[in-house]
């Protein structure tokens, strides 16, 4: 009985090896400017606790990375009624089309009644899709009934090549974070922002460097941070080139609290030896922020959802 169960377990491991190396290798085919590897697809999607996969994720050389959520994320509501693709390649003539389908109908099997394309936390590769560079998967989403919800910006900067002079306000305190403010700090996060914010601000502050977060305070009350990480891989919240999160406290905006945080992120990065930076996600309005101190829109990336 017991070698029964192994060699069941040894042919699902296989099956499951085989259908990664069949999504990598369809990815790397078509992302050419996004290629990625095992070991991203395990920890984005693959095996990811907060991911339950949809039974159908090919179809001949197309794929598309459906799950719902597994399990509650930190403090963010359970969407029980909701799935993400995470990502998704066209395959050949209407291969994704038709393996949309399949997932729609498995959706409505298991009670779910929207899709987003595709982001998911924690876990996304990109916002949304890049239009301009994937255009299949657009068109294939359209097909399917998604509808483009809103557009997320992509902006990079050579940060060695500026200088970021520093403003004093005597009604704002900025600084790094310290060591015996770190639970009044999450505290807060938790009280305004979105549990993506906790996770990452949480990760630098077990797994990185207190230097990475910059503070503002009002009255001695934290109104708002920023903060940069690798973001990528196994080492994701030791010091890196992505910036953000980024977040002001709704009732201390227009104070130049945003400018103030940017400004000594950016030196702080530049201290730890970092010359570029870049992120993934904002929008049209703030985008003119970044703008101001070197950074240029790379990218746009089309968040699309489908209600069935």
């Amino acid at each position: 009985m017991k070698r029964l169960y192994f060699l069941f377990k040894l042919r699902l491991q296989f099956m499951k090896t085989a259908l990664k190396a069949q999504v990598l290798d369809s990815w790397n085919s078509y992302f050419k400017y996004d290629p990625t590897d095992f070991g991203s697809l395990d920890r984005k999607f693959f095996n990811n606790p907060f991911i339950q996969p949809v039974k159908t994720i090919t179809n001949g050389k197309a794929y598309s990375l459906m799950g719902s959520r597994a399990i509650k994320f930190l403090y963010a509501p359970f969407e029980k009624n909701v799935a993400w693709i995470l990502s998704a390649a066209p395959g050949d003539n209407d291969q994704l089309a038709n393996l949309l389908e399949k997932q729609k109908a498995e959706c409505i099997g298991r009670g779910i009644n929207k899709v987003y394309y595709s982001n998911f936390s924690p876990g996304y590769f990109f916002p949304g899709i890049d239009r301009k560079k994937y255009p299949e998967v657009f068109d294939s989403l359209r097909e399917a009934g998604f509808k483009e919800d809103s557009v997320a910006i992509a902006m990079e900067a050579e940060i060695g090549e500026h200088w970021y002079e520093e403003t004093n306000d005597n009604n704002v305190k900025i600084s790094n974070l310290k060591i015996d403010e770190s639970e009044e700090f999450l505290v807060f996060i938790e009280k305004n922002f979105p549990a993506d914010c906790f996770y990452r601000a949480s990760g630098v502050i077990n797994e990185g460097d207190l230097q990475q977060i910059t503070t503002a305070k009002v009255n001695d009350k934290f109104a708002g941070y920023a903060m940069y990480a690798a973001g990528e891989g196994p080492l994701e919240f030791a010091p890196g080139e992505r910036f953000g999160c980024f977040e002001v406290n709704e009732a201390n905006r227009s104070m130049g609290i945003g400018t103030m945080l940017l400004v000594h992120t950016l030196n702080s990065m530049k201290a730890n030896g970092i010359r570029h930076a870049y992120f993934l996600w904002t929008t049209e309005k703030a985008s003119h922020l970044y703008s101001r101190y070197g950074f240029r829109m790379t990218r746009e990336f089309s968040i699309m959802v489908l209600d069935i």
